[in-house]
């Protein structure tokens, strides 16, 4: 859905400050082996995420009617403010990952694993904006690889490349967009914004 720019942004900064006070509760209040517990949950959060991230893009923003129709909105204007509110993200985030495992385990890896979803979100939310807006600079000049490999599953017209933050689970289920870097496809399918552009 359209958002606010205050809306948009709030991603970056909530997530930002719920990790940091979840690793500062698990630095400070835990024993080693618990904090080595935590940080393998955290690992397997943020790998469990880049499953998730392609699962949502590929299924549900692709194929539920409601959320490809808002999806559409995105793929017809890249640079707008398109996402979902981060009260919704925290809410069903906590909901699916946090509380059972708090749980049916323990408060440390609940915490662990969703720090590391939160931070796969997190780190897919900075590189999606940066390959659609150029900003920050310094990232958006990193990361010309992703930025090509999005850019085919916006302008190739087929489906596919649906990962943002890894081609890995593309390659899993056969989505990959196998376009050489030659002629057409290299130059002009993609381009990032100019100077001029919206820092959004």
């Amino acid at each position: 859905m359209q958002l606010t720019k205050t809306a948009y942004y709030a991603d970056f900064v909530i997530y930002a400050a719920v990790i940091g006070l979840l690793t500062t509760i698990a630095a400070v209040s835990a024993d080693w082996p618990q904090r080595l517990q935590w940080l393998m949950a955290l690992a397997t959060g943020g790998a469990a995420w880049t499953l998730l991230e392609y699962l949502l893009h590929r299924i549900v923003l692709h194929k539920v009617s409601m959320f490809a129709e808002m999806h559409a909105v995105h793929h017809a204007s890249p640079r707008a403010f398109i996402g979902t509110p981060t009260w919704l993200t925290l809410a069903v985030l906590w909901t699916v990952f946090f509380l059972p495992v708090w749980l049916w385990l323990s408060f440390d890896i609940a915490s662990g694993l969703i720090a590391g979803v939160m931070a796969g979100f997190l780190w897919y939310g900075i590189l999606h904006h940066a390959i659609h807006h150029g900003r920050p600079r310094f990232l958006a000049s990193l990361t010309p690889v992703c930025a090509f490999r999005h850019g085919r599953h916006h302008h190739s017209g087929k489906s596919g490349n649906f990962g943002v933050t890894t081609p890995f689970w593309d390659r899993v289920f056969g989505t990959v967009i196998d376009v050489r870097r030659t002629g057409a496809a290299s130059s002009g399918a993609w381009k990032r914004p100019g100077n001029n552009s919206r820092s959004g």
